[in-house]
């Protein structure tokens, strides 16, 4: 019995709101990236900076990285359509396995320059004056465009925009070190300088590996962190009525978390006092876990982890049928209403429903019923048998 919604359509004032966040940060940040390449470049040229160099060329690439983070914020927030029933959420982390590896690249290209300005130390400059001034511009407008970033991201619940503000965080220490590295060297240290270079090369690599790493578990369907599986498992539990739960998986589409669970209930309660269960349990999971925008609730009377048991047991017609020709030949059978079928496990609960005027007494009633329910014990699977008498 599974019971399955999600939030409203990804075409809803939510989803436009999170784009036009998204891309109105965004865009600053591929201003501000702009301003920077283009001083930094200047001032590296300028002021023989090699660290201030390689940190011009990672600016330039976050204009790259800004423009597929705009491109995956729109992409994203498209409503669901025939090809894409989930939604679009996984073009953010395609878009996120982008940015990782343009950062590990740029890592790659900016080790590789400064590893051979240190094995010719004829190309080594003393940067000038200048570019300590560039550095302390960039560490400043990266640090400011950071927090915006990850605030934005954070009301979003867009991993892609938090990803691309640690990227503006880490172009921020990346800044940092060339100050280090430009000062050193203006000091009468000039190695610092490229050896300043290869330190952003790390950071950059470290953040891109680590990017690159989320996003492909992310686009394998990787649960969800412990902590908030947990959170899922408790609210899931305090809904009343349910006895257990198995079988629940977790997933990530984009800023999304979509839910799979199976949850236990009483096996003699109706279809629809079983439904509401799972509709509840659907709507306190996407109230009280904002991430989780789609949840599918499999209705179980029973443990149904090992899919062996039960399968041989006969559907309703089959079984029915075998009822009815069973109890025949006992004065009344001919009446019954209503054959009620309750399966657990490999055992099957019977009632039968005929009319009350068929039990004008108790002793009537006792006396039929056990003639009923007497041959019904010799039908395979059958454990239980009742026989109830309505108006």
């Amino acid at each position: 019995m599974p019971a399955t919604a999600s939030r409203p359509e990804a075409g809803r004032p939510e989803a436009s709101d999170r784009y036009q966040a998204g891309r109105r940060v965004t865009l600053i940040a591929a201003g501000i990236n702009l301003f920077l390449a283009l001083i930094k470049f200047a001032g590296g040229i300028f002021a023989h900076s090699q660290a201030l160099i390689a940190d011009a060329i990672d600016s330039t690439a976050d204009l790259f990285s800004d423009m597929a983070v705009l491109y995956g914020a729109r992409q994203s927030a498209r409503a669901p359509d025939a090809k894409h029933p989930y939604g679009h959420g996984r073009i953010e982390t395609l878009v996120s396995v982008f940015l990782g590896g343009v950062l590990l690249a740029t890592a790659a290209g900016i080790s590789l320059h400064a590893a051979q300005r240190l094995l010719d130390p004829e190309q080594i400059l003393p940067p000038g004056p200048a570019a300590l001034a560039v550095a302390v511009v960039a560490i400043a407008l990266k640090e400011w465009i950071y927090r915006y970033t990850l605030r934005v991201g954070r009301e979003t619940r867009s991993r892609m925009l938090e990803a691309n503000a640690w990227h503006q965080r880490t172009d921020s220490i990346s800044s940092l070190v060339v100050l280090t590295g430009v000062g050193g060297s203006l000091l009468g240290m000039p190695y610092l300088d490229p050896v300043a270079a290869i330190g952003v090369s790390v950071l950059i690599a470290r953040v891109g590996w680590e990017l690159l790493w989320q996003s492909a578990s992310e686009l394998a369907d990787s649960a969800l962190a412990r902590e908030r599986v947990a959170a899922i498992r408790r609210t899931i539990r305090d809904v009343e009525g349910v006895h257990g739960l198995h079988m629940l998986r977790t997933r990530r589409a984009g800023p999304d978390a979509l839910v799979d669970v199976h949850v236990q209930v009483n096996p003699h309660i109706s279809v629809s006092e079983g439904h509401r269960i799972a509709e509840h349990i659907r709507e306190r999971l996407i109230r009280d876990l904002d991430e989780v925008s789609d949840v599918l609730v499999h209705i179980d009377t029973e443990d149904d982890q090992s899919f062996e048991r039960g399968r041989t047991l006969p559907l309703r017609a089959d079984l029915e049928r075998q009822i009815r020709g069973t109890i025949a030949d006992v004065p009344g059978a001919e009446q019954v209403r209503q054959v009620l079928l309750h399966y657990d496990a490999d055992r099957i609960g019977v009632e039968l429903h005929l009319p009350l005027e068929l039990a004008p007494d108790a002793a009537a009633a006792r006396s039929l019923a056990e003639r009923l329910k007497t041959p019904l014990y010799d039908v395979p699977h059958v454990v239980d048998v009742a026989v109830h008498f309505v108006i």
